[in-house]
């Protein structure tokens, strides 16, 4: 099952991890899953809560995403306590990059928390 908020997940990045995941530089983070979901959790600190924002993800799955297997880009909108899906992809090949991107133009209060923090995951159900 999918966390319903954005608490952390039971697997953390290591320190080495949050760094190869800030560049795009071809490292990737692997994160295993069999008939479950993978899914990777992303916290950005902004220096205020006004500015409008867009998420990129840019990676890859063993599992070639498909209408069944679809991957998914989503934030977390603290006011309604709601994950809301921005992008997503079922129709890339496994093992080959492919990219997720979305803005977040209004109401953009609503998806930082104390410390101008926003929260994003991109997961894929791999039953």
């Amino acid at each position: 099952m999918l966390p319903a908020d954005d608490t952390d997940l039971e697997t953390a990045y290591s320190s080495q991890e949050y760094l190869d995941v800030r560049t795009e530089d071809g490292v990737r983070v692997s994160q295993c899953a069999t008939n479950e979901f993978a899914v990777h959790l992303y916290k950005n600190q902004n220096s205020n809560s006004t500015d409008a924002f867009t998420l990129t993800w840019i990676g890859l799955t063993g599992r070639a995403p498909s209408a069944a297997n679809p991957v998914y880009l989503q934030v977390y909108n603290q006011n309604s306590s709601t994950w809301e899906i921005i992008d997503s992809d079922n129709s890339s090949p496994a093992d080959i990059n492919f990219t997720l991107s979305g803005a977040i133009s209004i109401n953009i209060p609503d998806y930082y928390i104390v410390g101008n923090w926003i929260s994003a995951r991109v997961y894929q159900e791999m039953s």
